[in-house]
């Protein structure tokens, strides 16, 4: 019986060593993930927004969420943006410790990439992306019917501290992934979640659009 209490005490011990780095693995598999998840999403939308006809939207939240919506309407109601049921459209997008760190759009004008002899090159920015929660407003990533939207850098982090760099250019569809510096996990504080002024509405809530004369 001591020996098997030995034993079982050691296995406690062993396990709560080897516990911080089981934590650090899985942290660092959900932000590939959620690059992954983020980069689909951005062609789903960007092919959805072709073949619909409609406009499809990410907004980058100042809590480090996104949000998927669509055009309710190209010709009725053009600046109306909804939500909707399908089911791609309600996964979550960036996994529980993975946030948006920061956000820098990018400007109009020539795509903001390079491609010689099948290397894609995106351009340096001067500009570092602004901290997501001390942007003024949310920002929209819009797709337009003809596949292209504008362009935009952005960070994102785990709790563990690690990042990575994402840099979509708009014209061509293209996004560029790259790791940055680490950040201490100690010093890292997520962006608190932001009040809902107004619920944006599912497209099957709302009554059918009159059409104009």
């Amino acid at each position: 019986m001591l020996e098997v209490l030995i034993v079982l005490v050691l296995l406690g011990v062993l396990a709560a060593i080897a516990w911080p780095d089981f934590s650090q693995a899985r942290r660092s598999q959900e932000l590939d993930e959620s690059v992954r998840r983020l980069t689909t999403l951005i062609q789903m939308c960007r092919a959805r927004a072709m073949n619909d006809g409609r406009a499809y939207r990410i907004t980058f939240r100042t809590d480090g969420t996104l949000l998927v919506t669509r055009q309710r309407d190209p010709l009725y109601a053009p600046e109306q943006f909804v939500k909707f049921r399908e089911s791609w459209a309600q996964l979550a997008f960036l996994l529980e410790h993975v946030w948006v760190e920061a956000l820098l759009p990018l400007p109009e004008g020539p795509p903001p990439i390079d491609v010689d002899d099948n290397l894609i090159e995106f351009e340096e920015f001067q500009q570092d992306p602004t901290p997501i929660d001390q942007m003024d407003e949310e920002f929209h990533l819009d797709f337009e019917t003809d596949g292209t939207s504008n362009s935009a850098r952005w960070i994102l982090r785990d709790a563990g501290g690690r990042g990575v760099q994402m840099t979509l250019d708009g014209r061509l569809g293209r996004v560029d992934v790259k790791s940055v510096d680490p950040e201490d996990p100690e010093s890292l504080e997520r962006p608190e979640p932001v009040a809902e002024e107004e619920e944006i509405p599912y497209e099957d809530e709302l009554e059918p659009l009159e059409e104009r004369p």
